[in-house]
Parts: structure tokens; C-alpha cells; sequence
């Protein structure tokens, strides 16, 4: 239960074998490589080396994007709300993975890909023009004079317009409009549509006629071209209509096209995921110190898994593995080594931050506190086996890369029992609401030895005995910490006197209220007390000054009264799904006293939504005060972080999970 033990790693290789040699850390996961700290060989390298690779690298994984949105708008990889909320990917067996590698051709996709797409804004916009066309030609379809042939000849003016219905008759009783041959060939929305001859040297035009008619010309030149025939209206609108059915066609060919090859969408992804590991590699490569023909790879590696490294890397002849003790000045990944009941508690400490390499882990040390704090706040036992039930589903039906969050509240369902159990909590007050009189009834309250709701100062002076404890356990560590750097003394004065005073005081408090009798915490708290002011003044230079500086020693224990009160949000918590929990059995009890008989119909619905939504939103609070606790009041007082999380080169998993 501590900080995995590193070897400092240094690989000598030649140049040529680099790519080769990364695929192999890859696969065998056991490396942290970091940037080269010994070697700085910058001034022998080749400067006319290129980054053809990652430019080649980078252009696949620009098309890959641009296959997967193609494709992703007919087909997505199916998740449940529980893939979704954990992350969970999709998985590809490694004979799957490796003949997608060897038969995709992406370049070949991609051109495909950008055709059809190309093809399809085309077909949309011509589809639109028809369609424009269709709508203008339309209402013509009665006309039986082929288009070409209405225009001016030598003799006569021809022209189609659209003019004002009620505006007709100005043509039939003119005068000067006498001579002007019309014909209506439709009328809708109060408008007509004319066909219009007149003599050629006839005063006024046609132009005029249509003008002093409030009307427009029309030319139906441009929407028949191309589809003309025999150049009648209905003829055209034939013609069109054929050619959108053609269209349609091809865009539904294209569309099917699309969605047989987005069925491999899969493989996008797994292709993404190749190229994501192939350009990485790459860039971890140009990192490291080397030479146009050498190269020294640096990283670390668990002490327990170097023979393994070397037994990987064993298939390459020339290459030399040297492993050694990391300097102090080095940056040492950390890897938390705890046992199966620990592990999942490093998730809490992790959200911190890491310990650094020759820190010692706090999660041994926060674990039990954690998982009684949140016992406490959440407290109700009902509410713990669902937490419990939870944690053991999904933990045998999800696949998760990390696990520790989900065992973590697990190990808290348990906890929550026993502490619901022993405050009495079994979905709120239900057995007595409900169920008095019964056996149940009678063993809830004959285990319950805490009352939050009718006792609540009980509840709040066992809240702060266990922060004085949690702060008391900090301390230690501290002390142990101190002295494991070398630093006995400072170790023993400056926080061995606390730990020696704390406990000394509580109980010389206790034995002021008569309940203890003896005068050993005393005599304790006068030890611990001389050791403190002691080590206050042990620093000071000047004589005249010690005194003060021994009485500044007691300062501290301004923060440890501060912190101990702030424990007291474990009594808020408790309460207040105590609380809520009675407030919920009560407005069942209410309706079913206003509504004998029908109000049992609604008590299940209010038991089961109230009771889920008091769970849901005090499990969330109790996770968050019950760390706050570890972060604020249990670390500030030995705990420094800042370590470098250990990220061993392996495959990369962004989108798929390769099983082998």
C-alpha cells in the first residue's frame, strides 16, 4: 500500500530501429517515456529531416474525419444510456483490428466520399432549378402553340404575359387596342395568363398594351430549354418531370451506395485510432535524443515489471537496456500499489492530485474515514443496499477501463447499511409509518442507537470525535512522513508533540467532566505540551525571543479547532436525508388518509420517486462533503501532491477497444 517503486529506464538503440521499437513499448505497456534529462544530442541530428510521416499521418486522419461525419449521417454506433454515461466503447477483436489495417483504402473512400457528396449538392441544386421550372411552366400547360414559335415575325408581335384579371376588358373595349388578338390561357389568384398577337407597326406595342394592362411579359425560352421536344408546355413539363424521376433515382443509387459503406463506420473508427497511435508514436519518437543514426530513449518503469521490458525488447539484437535507482531531482511518475480494498479509494485522492514519488500515498489513510463519513451522511440502510445492488450490476455488465469509482460506491452501499441501520433509517421513518407493530418494525428499533432527527447533538459529538480522530490520524502521518525523509527530529518536535498533545487534551477534557477519573491525560497533555513549545523555540536565535516563540507554538491549535467544527456538515448531511426521507412517508401517509383506499394507488409512485430523488441528490452531496473533508481538513495537514501520474506508452483507445 504505497507508491509503486520506479526504475529509471535508458534504451541505446539504432536510429533505424526507433519506429519498430515504440510499436513494441506499445504493446508491451510497461514504459513511461519522458523527454530526454541526460542526453541532449540536438546538435547531431540530421537537420534535413523530414516530417513526411506526420504529414502523412495527418492527412489520413483529416480524411478519416471527413469519412466519419459522411457517414455518421446514416448509421451511428449504437450505445445504451449506460455506454454513454461510463464511456464505454465499442469493441473490435485484434483479427478484426489487423484486417482493417491491411484492406481499407482510405485515399480510395475518401475520393469516393467527396464525389458523391460533390454529386449530391449537384443533384439538389438541379432538382431545384427543375422544380423552379415546373412551378413557372405549369400553369401554361393548356397553351398549344409550341414555345419556339412565340415570338415577332415579319409581320406580327407575339408575346405571353401575365397581367391583372380585371384588367381584360380594357382590351376589347380600346380603341386602339382593337387590333390586338388575345387569348386567356389560364386565370388563378386573380391574375391571367394571355397569349398576345399584334401587327408589328401597330401603335401602341404590345409592350405597351401589357404595361397599360398593370401586366409583365414572359419568356418561357429559358425554362423549356434543354427539355423542349416538341416545344408544346405539356411536352416540356413531361420532360422535366422525367428528369427529376432520373435524378431521384441516382440520388436514392447514391444514398443506398452511402449507406452500404457507412456499415463500416466501425472500421473508421478503428481507423482513426490507428492513426492516432501511428502519429503519436511518431511525435514521442522526434522527443527523445538522438542522432542520424543512434537513439536513447528515457523513461521509467515499475521495478516489478523490468524483466518483463527487457524480455520484450529481447527480440532486438543491438540494444542496450539500462534500469537504475531515480536521482532525487528526477520527476518520477507515481502509480498507487493499494490492495482490492483500498484501490477503489485512490479515485478520491486521484481527483486531488497525486502524491509525489517519495511522498507517501494518503489512500491507505483516508480510505476507512471516507467510507464512514459517507455512510453517515447519506444514512439510510435502504439506500445503501440499492447503492450496493447498483455497484454489482453494472460492474458485471459494463466492460470499464477503470472500475475504481464504481467499486467505491459499492464499498459505500455497504457502509450505509450498517450506518442506516444504526441510526434507525430504513427509507426514512417507514417502519414506523407504515409497518408498526411489525417484527421488522421492532428489529429496526432495536438496533437504531442514533436518533439524527429527535437526537441530533448525539449525532453531532460523534461527527466531531471522528474529525478530532481524522485530524489526529493526519497529523501522523505527517510525523511518520518527516521522519521517513530523515528529518527525526523535526519529525518527533514539530508534529510527535501534537500527537502526543491532541489526545491529551481531549481526554484532560473529558476527565474536567467527570467522566474519566485519572490524571494520566494530564500528565499527557503537559508532555505534549512542553514538546510543542519547545519545538517553537528550538529555532529562534535570539534568547530573548524563545519564550514568545514557544507561546507562538500553540497557535496551531486555532486551525485544529476551526477544522474540527467543520465535521459538523456530517450532522447537516444526515439530517437532512433523514429528513427528507420522513417528509416523503409523510405525504404518503396524508394521502392515504385523505384518499381511503385509492390513495394506496399513488403511495408506491411518491415512495419511489421521492425516495430515489432523496437518494440521488444526498449520495451526491455525501460524496462531495466526504472528500472535502479528506482535501481541506485531512490533507492540508501532511499531504504536498503535484506527482506525475504514470502514463505508460500503450495503444491508443479513443474510439474503439481492440480485444485480443
Amino acid at each position: 500500500m504505497a507508491v509503486a517503486k520506479m526504475r529509471k529506464v535508458t534504451i541505446f538503440a539504432y536510429e533505424e530501429l526507433g519506429e519498430s521499437i515504440f510499436e513494441t513499448l506499445r504493446d508491451l505497456e510497461v514504459l513511461h517515456v519522458s523527454k530526454s534529462e541526460s542526453y541532449d544530442l540536438s546538435e547531431y541530428k540530421d537537420e534535413e529531416e523530414t516530417e513526411v510521416d506526420e504529414a502523412k499521418y495527418n492527412e489520413k486522419l483529416s480524411q478519416l474525419s471527413v469519412i466519419k461525419s459522411y457517414f455518421e449521417r446514416y448509421t451511428t454506433i449504437k450505445k445504451s444510456f449506460i455506454d454513454m454515461f461510463t464511456g464505454a466503447k465499442p469493441q473490435m477483436s485484434y483479427e478484426d483490428f489487423q484486417r482493417v489495417i491491411a484492406s481499407y483504402d482510405v485515399s480510395e473512400i475518401f475520393s469516393k466520399v467527396q464525389l458523391h457528396e460533390k454529386r449530391l449538392r449537384e443533384i439538389d441544386k438541379e432538382t431545384e432549378q427543375l422544380k423552379q421550372r415546373m412551378e413557372i411552366l405549369t400553369p401554361w400547360v393548356d397553351l398549344d402553340i409550341p414555345i419556339p414559335e412565340i415570338r415577332p415575325t415579319r409581320a406580327c408581335d407575339m408575346q405571353l404575359a401575365v397581367v391583372p384579371s380585371n384588367s381584360l376588358n380594357q382590351v376589347s373595349k380600346d380603341d386602339p387596342l382593337e387590333l390586338v388578338h388575345h387569348r386567356v390561357i389560364w386565370q388563378e389568384h386573380g391574375n391571367s395568363g394571355v397569349w398576345l398577337v399584334a401587327l408589328l407597326d401597330q401603335e401602341p406595342s404590345l409592350s405597351a398594351v401589357v404595361s397599360a394592362l398593370g401586366g409583365v411579359t414572359v419568356n418561357l425560352g429559358r425554362e423549356a430549354a434543354e427539355y423542349s421536344g416538341t416545344g408544346l408546355v405539356r411536352d416540356v413539363l413531361e420532360n422535366i418531370d422525367k428528369a427529376l424521376t432520373d435524378l431521384s433515382g441516382e440520388r436514392e443509387a447514391i444514398l443506398a451506395e452511402d449507406a452500404e459503406m457507412a456499415q463500416n463506420l466501425m472500421d473508421i473508427l478503428a481507423l482513426i485510432d490507428y492513426y492516432l497511435d501511428k502519429r503519436n508514436l511518431f511525435e514521442i519518437h522526434q522527443e527523445v535524443a538522438k542522432t542520424r543514426f543512434t537513439l536513447v530513449i528515457e523513461g521509467y518503469a515499475r521495478e516489478k515489471e523490468i524483466d518483463k521490458l527487457r524480455k520484450g525488447l529481447s527480440v532486438y539484437k543491438d540494444i542496450e537496456i539500462v534500469d537504475e535507482e531515480p536521482g532525487q531531482d528526477d520527476d518520477v511518475p507515481v502509480l498507487l500499489e493499494n490492495n482490492a480494498l483500498v484501490r477503489p479509494f485512490e479515485f478520491v485522492t486521484n481527483i486531488y492530485g497525486y502524491p509525489q514519488y517519495h511522498e507517501m500515498d494518503p489512500t491507505p489513510f483516508l480510505a476507512p474515514f471516507f467510507w464512514v463519513f459517507f455512510a453517515m451522511c447519506l444514512g439510510d440502510a435502504v439506500y445503501g443496499v440499492i447503492l450496493s445492488i447498483f455497484s454489482i450490476v453494472f460492474l458485471r455488465t459494463q466492460k470499464l477501463e477503470d472500475d475504481k469509482l464504481i467499486k467505491l460506491l459499492g464499498y459505500c452501499g455497504v457502509s450505509t447499511v450498517f450506518a442506516g441501520a444504526l441510526m434507525g433509517s430504513w427509507l426514512g421513518d417507514l417502519p414506523k409509518t407504515f409497518l408498526e407493530g411489525t417484527a421488522f418494525e421492532r428489529f429496526a428499533s432495536r438496533i437504531a442507537i442514533l436518533d439524527p432527527v429527535n437526537d441530533p447533538i448525539t449525532l453531532l459529538v460523534v461527527s466531531l470525535g471522528l474529525g478530532i480522530l481524522h485530524i489526529w490520524v493526519g497529523v501522523i502521518v505527517k510525523m511518520i512522513g518527516t521522519i521517513r525523509t530523515g528529518a527525526v527530529v523535526d519529525g518527533i518536535l514539530d508534529h510527535g508533540s501534537w500527537v502526543v498533545f491532541l489526545p491529551g487534551l481531549i481526554f484532560w477534557a473529558v476527565s474536567q467532566m467527570g467522566m474519566i477519573k485519572s490524571s494520566i491525560p494530564l500528565y499527557i497533555m503537559i508532555a505534549g505540551a512542553v514538546g510543542i513549545m519547545w519545538s517553537g523555540a528550538r529555532s529562534q536565535k535570539n534568547i530573548l525571543m524563545k519564550p514568545i516563540s514557544a507561546i507562538g507554538g500553540f497557535y496551531s491549535i486555532l486551525s485544529y479547532f476551526s477544522d474540527t467544527l467543520s465535521y459538523a456538515r456530517i450532522l447537516a448531511l444526515g439530517l437532512a436525508s433523514a429528513i427528507i426521507g420522513v417528509v416523503v412517508n409523510m405525504v404518503c401517509a396524508l394521502i392515504v388518509d385523505m384518499v381511503p383506499g385509492v390513495g394506496w394507488v399513488f403511495v408506491p409512485v411518491i415512495l419511489i420517486v421521492g425516495h430515489l430523488f432523496n437518494l440521488l441528490i444526498n449520495a451526491l452531496g455525501s460524496f462531495i462533503h466526504s472528500g472535502r473533508l479528506q482535501y481541506v481538513e485531512f490533507f492540508s495537514k501532511f499531504f504536498e501532491g503535484g506527482g506525475t501520474p504514470f502514463r505508460p506508452l500503450r495503444r491508443v483507445r479513443k474510439n474503439v477497444w481492440v480485444v485480443e
